[in-house]
């Protein structure tokens, strides 16, 4: 037997604000979810880079053992051997000889290798035009605050997920741009020419 149900004005109110309640909760929630994320993204370039000094240096322990087992041609080989003349030697070693080639010097560009992306682009102008060393978190603000300007759509969490890619390929796969200590936990980012010779961040372009 089917029973209708009347909600009176009290029930309503009580069940809005239950549902207003668990709107409230479920939206700091996700709030918290997405500051974990973006914290997980930002520590993600320091780590990788970490990991990968980590394994060329397994890789370079590797190779010394191998040369310290491998005994030296010079040492397998006789003390003495039978062939050509001394006189026709020295002609053969004279032809063998020749003037070491002079090497090009090559000019470093950006571009070479690969191709820059939009954002790769972008975070060389956020340092370019602030003209001091940023941490990831003012990179994203001043792209989002560019893409802005311009009238386009800014989805902070896109923009940290692009900005932590370009970052692992210019800072940890090239050297197009230098990662710095600051006060904090990581690291900033800087241009190369920002670095003096003993490669430690010029006071001018310390972060403001």
């Amino acid at each position: 037997m089917a029973t209708n149900l009347k909600l009176g004005s009290s029930d309503i109110k009580a069940l809005l604000a239950t549902y207003e309640s668990k709107q409230r909760q479920l939206q700091f929630e996700l709030e918290q979810t997405k500051k974990i994320i973006r914290s997980f993204k930002s520590a993600l370039p320091e780590l990788e880079a970490a990991e990968a000094a980590q394994m060329a240096a397994i890789a370079e322990a590797a190779t010394a053992i191998e040369e310290v087992a491998i005994p030296s041609a010079a040492a397998a080989a006789p003390a003495k051997r039978r062939g050509r003349p001394a006189k026709a030697q020295e002609a053969t070693a004279e032809k063998k000889v020749s003037k070491p080639r002079q090497k090009k010097a090559k000019k470093k560009d950006r571009s070479s290798g690969y191709r820059l992306s939009e954002y790769d682009l972008l975070v060389f102008k956020a340092l370019e035009e602030t003209g001091s060393a940023m941490i990831n978190s003012e990179i994203v603000s001043f792209i989002e605050a560019d893409q802005l300007a311009k009238g386009e759509a800014a989805d902070a969490d896109q923009i940290q997920t692009m900005v932590v890619r370009s970052l692992q390929k210019l800072a940890n796969r090239r050297d197009d741009i230098r990662k710095v200590p600051f006060e904090g936990r990581g690291m900033a980012y800087a241009l190369p020419a920002w670095l003096n010779g003993k490669g430690e961040l010029k006071r001018k372009h310390s972060r403001k």
